[in-house]
Formats: C-alpha cells, sequence, structure tokens
C-alpha cells in the first residue's frame, strides 16, 4: 500500500493502491438467446423500496399496472415491499445478503445508495445490468445518472437510476423584501456563496439594530440540510475532487485552502448566528420564521412552506423564490449535486434476473418515468423525459396553488442544473460511508458546540466579537483539519 501526503496543513493527500473494488464473480448475467421468462410460469420478483406517503402510492400503482399488462404479457408478476427508509432497507438488505438468522428473502430488486451497493458487490451479491441492455437502450438515458453506477474495476454497471434530485437555493421571498428595501440586498442579486455569506452577516445585524435595547439578538438568514454534500460538492468545484475512484485506486484529496474556504462560509457564520440550523430540517426552520433562506434537495421542495408560523402563534402566506444552488465565486467546476438511490440486481434465478430487469426498463419507458418521478418530486431519468419541454407538458400539479407552482419550479430548474453543469456524485469506496457520516460530524459538530459556546460566554456578559475571536483563528481551524484527515486516513486504512 502507497501513501502519497505532503504537510498536513498545507495538504491532507492520500492514495490508497491495491484497494480492490471488487466485482461479482462466478456467475453470468449474459443475455441469453432464448429468454427465461415464460407466460405460463410467470416468475415472481421481490422489489425493496424505501418510499412513503405519496411516492409509495404512486409505486404501488405502477406495480399493479405493470402486473396487469406487461407483467401478464412477459410472465413476471411484481411485489413490493416497503422497508420504511434507506438506512432500514440497506441494514435488512445486508442483514439477509449476510443469511443471518430472522432475516428477510434476499429480494430481486432493492433500492439502495451506493455506499451500500459496494458493500453487496464485494459480498459477490450483484449481477451486472450491461448484457441485458442494447446500447442504444442505455443511449436513452442520462449518461452521468447510468456512470453513478459503475464503481467496480470492470466499469460494470452495479446500479440502475429510477428518479434523481439535485440541490437547490429557496428563500422566503415575502420576508426578505423589507431587508431587501433596507439594505439593497436583492435575492436576485446573491449569485454565490460568497455572496450569502456577506448577506448574511447583515441581515444578523440589520434584525439586531430593530431592538437596540436587545443586544446580539440578531437572526440567523441561512441554513442548509446535507453539510456532506457542501463539503463533497465544494470542493470538488473548487477543483479538489475528496474521493476519486480510478482503476481500482482510492485517492483521497483534502486540500487545506480548500476546506479554510469550506470553512469561512459555514463554520465562521455558524458560530456568529448567522446561519443557524434549529429543528431537524431546514424546511422546519424556515416554517417558524427562524432562518428566510436554505439549501435543500429538490425532491424536498414540497416540504419547504407556503406560509409562516411566528412563535406568537401568528400565521402569514409567504411567497417562495427558487434558483440553482449557489456556487463558489471561484469556482474550476462548473457542477451541481446529483443524487438518490438506485436499484441493483441482486443474484437469484435467470427468469428472476431477467423479470426484474424487464421491470427496470418498463418503468423507465420515458412517459411513464416522468409521471412517476413528477410525482414524487425527482427527476427523469432519460435523456427525452428530464427536459423543460417534457416536464411542463407532463406536470400534473396544481399550478394555482404555491404548493403546485414551487414544485413544478423546482422541476424545472433540476432539468436546467443536469442539462448544463456537470452532475456530481462520488463513487463508492471502502469505507465510504462511514468517512461522509465522519466528515458530516466534524463540521456539524464543531459548528454547533462552538455556537453554543459562543452564546454562553455572551450570556455572561462577552461581546461576540471576544466571544468568536478563540474560535476564529487559523491555528484553531489547523487543528480541527488535521485530526478530521487523520481520522479520514484511518477510515479508509482500516
Amino acid at each position: 500500500m502507497r501513501r502519497k501526503r505532503s504537510d498536513i496543513l498545507r495538504l491532507c493527500a492520500i492514495t490508497l493502491t491495491g484497494v480492490t473494488l471488487l466485482s461479482t464473480s462466478g456467475c453470468t448475467s449474459s443475455k441469453e438467446t432464448a429468454s427465461a421468462l415464460d407466460p405460463k410460469n410467470p416468475v415472481t420478483i421481490t422489489i425493496w423500496n424505501y418510499y412513503n406517503g405519496d411516492q409509495l402510492t404512486a409505486f404501488e400503482q405502477l406495480i399493479d399496472d405493470f402486473n396487469a399488462t406487461a407483467g401478464v404479457e412477459k410472465g413476471i408478476v411484481a411485489v413490493t415491499v416497503s422497508q420504511g427508509d434507506v438506512d432500514t432497507l440497506a441494514d435488512s438488505l445486508l442483514d439477509s445478503v449476510a443469511g443471518k438468522a430472522g432475516a428477510q428473502n434476499v429480494p430481486s430488486l432493492a433500492s439502495v445508495y451506493s455506499e451500500t451497493a459496494y458493500i453487496l458487490d464485494q459480498a459477490d451479491a450483484l449481477i451486472p445490468l450491461d448484457s441485458y441492455f442494447t446500447e442504444e437502450e442505455l443511449s436513452a438515458y442520462i449518461p452521468s445518472f447510468l456512470e453513478e453506477g459503475r464503481f467496480d474495476e470492470t466499469n460494470a454497471l452495479l446500479q440502475f437510476p429510477i428518479a434523481k434530485s439535485t440541490e437547490i437555493f429557496a428563500a422566503n421571498k415575502t420576508d426578505w423584501a423589507p431587508f431587501a428595501a433596507d439594505t439593497g440586498i436583492a435575492l436576485e442579486s446573491l449569485n454565490t456563496k460568497e455572496d450569502l455569506t456577506a448577506a448574511a452577516q447583515t441581515y444578523y445585524e440589520w434584525t439586531d439594530a430593530q431592538t437596540p435595547d436587545i443586544p446580539e439578538d440578531g437572526k440567523a438568514l441561512y441554513g442548509r440540510d446535507s453539510v456532506g454534500n457542501y463539503l463533497y460538492l465544494g470542493s470538488y468545484q473548487l477543483g479538489h475532487e475528496l474521493f476519486q475512484v480510478k482503476d481500482g485506486e482510492l485517492t483521497v484529496d483534502m486540500d487545506r485552502d480548500t476546506f479554510k474556504k469550506l470553512w469561512d462560509n459555514y463554520y465562521i457564520p455558524f458560530i456568529n448566528g448567522y446561519f443557524g440550523s434549529y429543528a431537524t430540517f431546514r424546511s422546519e426552520d424556515a416554517k417558524t420564521g427562524k432562518i428566510l433562506a436554505l439549501t435543500s434537495s429538490s425532491s424536498g421542495i414540497s416540504y419547504i412552506p407556503t406560509a409562516v408560523t411566528l412563535a406568537d402563534d401568528t400565521t402569514h402566506d409567504i411567497e417562495l423564490y427558487e434558483r440553482a444552488a449557489l456556487p463558489f465565486a471561484d469556482a474550476t467546476e462548473n457542477a451541481v449535486v446529483q443524487q438518490g438511490a438506485n436499484y441493483c440486481l441482486l443474484k437469484s434465478t435467470p427468469a428472476e434476473q431477467e423479470g426484474s430487469v424487464e421491470f427496470l426498463k418498463w418503468l423507465t419507458e420515458t412517459d411513464r418515468n416522468l409521471n412517476f418521478a413528477i410525482m414524487s418530486g425527482y427527476s427523469p431519468v432519460t435523456e427525452t423525459g428530464n427536459t423543460k419541454e417534457a416536464i411542463t407538458e407532463a406536470y400534473s400539479g396544481d399550478t394555482a396553488t404555491a404548493k403546485g407552482q414551487n414544485m413544478l419550479n423546482a422541476l424545472l430548474l433540476s432539468a436546467d442544473a443536469f442539462k448544463n453543469n456537470t452532475a456530481y456524485a462520488t463513487k463508492p469506496f471502502h469505507g465510504s460511508k462511514d468517512v461522509r457520516a465522519a466528515m458530516e460530524s466534524a463540521l456539524n459538530e464543531a459548528a454547533t458546540n462552538d455556537r453554543a459556546a459562543v452564546v454562553t460566554a455572551m450570556e455572561n456578559g462577552t461581546s461576540r466579537a471576544d466571544a468568536v475571536a478563540p474560535f476564529s483563528t487559523d491555528a484553531y481551524f489547523d487543528e480541527w483539519f488535521s485530526k478530521l484527515c487523520d481520522e479520514v486516513n484511518t477510515l479508509v486504512e482500516e
């Protein structure tokens, strides 16, 4: 094993050779001339999903439609089982593959994130999908969506996309208006993360000034749901892909100056109170008026409020402003987040495997996939489906309502983002799930704990500038960064 690593305070870079990404072996998925399916003897395929609410209802209806049409014709009976959430699904699936006592039978198809797919591939539980599709068939799908599913050393297609999402920036335009009128900071003037950081400081000071008899009671302007996306995509935009897997080799590139920029545009405004995180999701914070703006998954737009209820129980309707997620000012890569679970084909009988792929093809036919994706708030996965024109024509939501229009706007923003930017998703590797969790926790905990310390100091009479000072030095950052590099190093080498 080789390691490349220079001075940790300037650059934390780790190259691991011999990190072999295992491909499936001992089983072939070659498409035979004669089909393994027999309409007179239908095969049952079991599909695990993690859907809830409208998305689950829509998927179950599609299962019924498939069974009544293509399923009858080809001899396939599809059965779907919701595991509740993606983490529960992943844990249950890994238990099933490992043959643990009390585990459920291994399904035919399962919707998982890439980190889980990597573990399944290591366990020799997956079947590559390439041989089930012609080149023409695969050309119908958005290339980056398929590429995400190719992560082993043979570049086999081990995950298949059904629906995708990205991130969007949204803001309470109604309550932003007085702030804009007094300061001249219009929502349309925000084009970068640095613009947002500066605006958040001004907003804190503006709200603080409204109650001159109460010091340091300014409000946070902004919050974000996924700190992991911020770190991974932010680094990539700034020219340093954190985790690159190529030809079975993992290279970790944690650049000190890049992380300092990430730190300065999240941690520093957070400990000052310019950014905030209060409830489980930032949409909840927006609903109670604790923040005016947020970065959220495009698929979660339906949770962003159309009305705000304040602490005194007064409620008022709001207009939502939406746009693509804000990049860094000096970004070298024009990239957006690509996220969402994909389906894996688990090893089973030839008939089960062929039937499962037939279902995937049926589900991702353009019109059908459009309807399912739109109903779920996600982006379609085909080139012809994920366009503004196709989405607008197929959209069945009520655009006369604020919620319906907001959802359509998010879908159109997503289509534009995927068309005009590099769609970025990290390839999985050994320890990738633990590494991401560690990186998210490192920044989240530092920001949350140090903000609490600042608040306590201010309550004891310390000025905000003095309370923040110990946490805003280069030395403090370098200590945090050094510990993070060591933790990542340990996790990828275990």
